[in-house]
């Protein structure tokens, strides 16, 4: 009949021990891979503005009034003097997590949109809306590339 026979020595345990601890150490330490994941965010949303016009989900934006292209000069939404863009930044790295932020005044506005503004004034001319061109979020890819980030950090034992 076969049999199976582990033989294992103290030698042996000591470099298990030393590699559990390595894992367990770098899977309650993630500030390398966060570092790491916030600036693939940070790349994303700025690719988002510069090059898709897509909100996180995949949705194009909305495609500018004539109006407001004209006034521009160019059909780019998000884009008129790169204030939003050169807003975006990394605001916090921790173990626990990363923050993306807008430092443009006028970030909410364009992510969530605009159907009314009230005001100690009330104009004569219906206030233009403004959609929505949500451009801070994580996309499905973007998820899943984290997800690997991850896996990747805790199976190298962390290393940076």
């Amino acid at each position: 009949m076969p049999s199976l026979s582990v033989r294992v020595d103290q030698a042996t345990l000591a470099r298990v021990h030393k590699r559990l601890a390595t894992l367990l150490q770098q899977a309650t330490n993630l500030e390398p891979v966060m570092r790491e994941a916030a600036q693939y965010m940070l790349n994303s949303t700025v690719n988002r503005i510069k090059r898709t016009r897509t909100a996180p989900d995949g949705e194009r934006w909305a495609a500018l009034s004539d109006i407001t292209a004209q006034l521009k000069g160019h059909d780019r939404p998000l884009f008129q003097s790169g204030g939003l863009l050169g807003g975006i930044r990394i605001a916090d790295i921790s173990s626990d997590g990363f923050m993306i932020t807008s430092d443009a005044p006028h970030s909410s506005y364009m992510q969530r949109g605009v159907k009314k503004m009230r005001g100690a004034f009330k104009s004569k001319r219906p206030f233009p809306q403004v959609p929505a061109r949500p451009f801070m979020g994580f996309s499905d890819e973007n998820v899943r590339r984290i997800g690997k980030m991850l896996r990747d950090h805790i199976k190298k034992g962390g290393g940076e």
